[in-house]
């Protein structure tokens, strides 16, 4: 159970109430920066959980996490403010807990773009590449996204993984979520 005082989740507060859609536009990107978690370091549900627990939140994404595998992402549908806010902070604590392995891929990433080389061309972002696109389209269906455009988005989002695992990063995802809630469409940087 969450206790009273959560300062992780008192951080995350709210300017307006959310209404049905919002929730759910931030529910799908938050979808993304998991689906960008489990490409890049192989999560298992028992890490998933641990920090659940850890951050006294399990009782409240519990149906979330027992739908989490690093190999075949499955939302739980339509989340709750409450679950919303336990899953930004744990995917916080995930983005510093793997900042190192975020870190070298976007170092890598430099590389390959200084070199004028693909990033398919590096195995280090050739493997997060594909781990994301077959998580995405496992979890999303085979939608007409084209390589190319699911390559893009993987990359932005291992920049926001970099962000997220910084001492704020919390409050800079749902910052992030919030303002993509307000918009008609979600951004197509984010797919």
């Amino acid at each position: 159970m969450m206790s009273a005082s959560n300062p992780k989740l008192d951080d995350l507060s709210l300017t307006s109430k959310l209404d049905s859609s919002q929730l759910h536009k931030i529910a799908i990107e938050l979808d993304l920066v998991a689906i960008a978690l489990a490409a890049l370091t192989r999560i298992e549900q028992v890490e998933m959980r641990q920090v659940a627990t850890d951050l006294q939140v399990e009782s409240i994404v519990s149906g979330w996490i027992d739908k989490w595998s690093p190999d075949r992402f499955t939302s739980s549908g339509q989340l709750d403010l409450q679950q919303l806010r336990a899953l930004v902070s744990i995917v916080h604590r995930l983005a510093i807990a793997h900042q190192a392995l975020v870190r070298r891929n976007i170092t890598d990433w430099q590389q390959t773009v200084q070199a004028d080389r693909l990033p398919l061309q590096s195995p280090l972002l050739a493997g997060y590449l594909n781990n994301f696109i077959t998580i995405y389209q496992a979890h999303l269906g085979s939608e007409a996204l084209s390589f190319e455009a699911l390559s893009e988005a993987a990359l932005t989002l291992l920049l926001e993984l970099l962000f997220y695992g910084g001492a704020t990063g919390h409050q800079r995802l749902w910052v992030a979520l919030l303002q993509r809630s307000q918009s008609a469409v979600i951004p197509p940087s984010s797919i």
